[in-house]
Formats: structure tokens, C-alpha cells, sequence
């Protein structure tokens, strides 16, 4: 890890959710720090709350109690607009499918970013060229989404996801949809884009394999924290 900065906070964290006369609570008092440089994983069953944990700590979704700050800042004091700024500049997002655009080709999809932020087209797609190139993708730049494999599209996604160098970048069982071999590659990239660009990367997932890799493994269960190993 390069330094100690918190990134990203989370205190007493819960989120309920009401459907008629019945309250399920999801999330039940989560705590954590995510440092700048630091590769976290949260692992946990499916239905333990991780995925629900992940929207709310990137603010697409929203506590009913407890706090959520990144980069010092109380996510759910902003408002819709500023919350949105805040995780196109500060926060990038590979999913368990790439999610890439069909009608626009490998390079502008990771240009993407860059331009909703206001880069030049141009700019954004040199950018984009650099960091395709990081991920072993230069000669895939100007094809199609429909022209490319499934691990190399979810390659492409983590370009993406980093290209704008936010402050932390989230995956959502990230290799869900892939193979072993291509799993363990897109990891590895993940790992080292996340490192390369001195972001924080938090990963969620149920493959405790797959978390190994990671500085810190958090173990999420029935929404609560209930372990967290770090590496020397």
C-alpha cells in the first residue's frame, strides 16, 4: 500500500428494507476503512448482504443509519447531482458482466468516462489507447464489444473503470461470468491497474480463491461484519 490515507469510511452502517408491513434488515451495523493503495475483498454467501453492502459504501445507494464518507466526504449529506459528480470523478465500478456500450468500439468505451467528464474526445481516447495497452488489448482498440471474447471484454471493463484513476474502484464478482483462466487474469489485472494507479480497490465476492489475492479479506455474513484477516 503507498500510504495510510483513509479512502473510504464506514461507520454503524444498516440499511432496512420495508415491503408492506414487514422490515428486512439487510445490513446490520457495518464498520470498515478502505486506504489508499489497499485491495480489500468482501467475501460472503450468497444473500449475506455484500452486494447491498457495495452500493451503499460507492453511494448508489443510500444507509438508513450510520455514515458512508469518501475522500472526507458524508456521502449521504450530498445531494443526487453532487453524489453523482463525486463517483464519476472518484469511483470506478467492473461489474459481473462488462456492461460495455455495443455501438461504440472497444477504445471508446473506455474512453467513455473520460469524455461524460468533460475530457477532449481526443485526449480521452489516447488515454484510452494507454490503458488498453496495459491490459494486453492495443490490438483489440477499434473493434466491436460483439467482436471480442468474454474475458477480453472484461478486460476492457477494467480499463474502464480505471482510466479516470478515481480514488477507488469497485467489482462486483468481477469474474462471475468467466472461465478459471480468465477469471484469475482479469483478477490479476484488476490488481494491478488498482496498484499502478494508486487507487483502493474493493472487490465482492463469493469465491475465497479469487479473495486471496487481496490485502485484507472482510467475511461478511447475515449483514454484519464477522471477520477480517490482513496481510502482514
Amino acid at each position: 500500500m503507498a500510504e495510510n490515507r483513509v479512502v473510504l469510511r464506514a461507520e454503524n452502517v444498516r440499511r432496512e428494507f420495508v415491503s408492506g408491513d414487514t422490515t428486512v434488515e439487510v445490513l446490520k451495523g457495518c464498520s470498515l476503512e478502505v486506504l489508499a493503495g489497499e485491495f480489500v475483498a468482501v467475501v460472503g454467501r450468497s444473500g449475506s448482504g455484500k452486494s447491498t453492502l457495495a452500493n451503499v459504501l460507492s453511494g448508489l445507494d443510500r444507509p438508513t443509519s450510520g455514515t458512508v464518507t469518501l475522500m472526507d466526504r458524508d456521502l449521504s449529506a450530498l445531494s443526487e447531482a453532487e453524489a453523482a459528480a463525486m463517483r464519476a470523478r472518484e469511483i470506478g465500478f467492473v461489474l459481473q458482466k462488462d456492461n460495455l456500450i455495443p455501438s461504440l468500439t472497444i477504445e471508446e468505451n473506455v474512453a467513455a468516462p473520460l469524455v461524460m467528464g468533460g475530457t477532449k474526445l481526443s485526449e480521452a481516447l489516447g488515454r484510452a489507447r494507454e490503458m488498453l495497452a496495459e491490459v494486453g488489448l492495443s490490438h483489440r482498440a477499434g473493434q466491436w464489444p460483439g467482436q471480442v471474447s468474454g474475458g477480453e471484454a472484461q478486460r476492457a471493463a477494467v480499463a474502464r473503470a480505471c482510466v479516470v484513476q478515481p480514488a477507488i474502484v469497485f467489482a462486483d464478482e468481477p469474474t462471475g461470468a468467466l472461465d478459471e483462466e480468465n477469471g484469475r487474469q482479469v483478477q490479476e489485472l484488476f490488481r494491478k491497474l488498482v496498484s499502478t494507479t494508486g487507487a483502493a480497490g474493493l472487490i465482492i465476492t463469493h469465491d475465497r480463491d479469487l479473495a486471496a489475492g487481496a490485502d485484507t479479506v472482510i467475511t461478511i455474513a447475515d449483514g454484519r461484519l464477522a471477520g477480517t484477516e490482513r496481510k502482514a
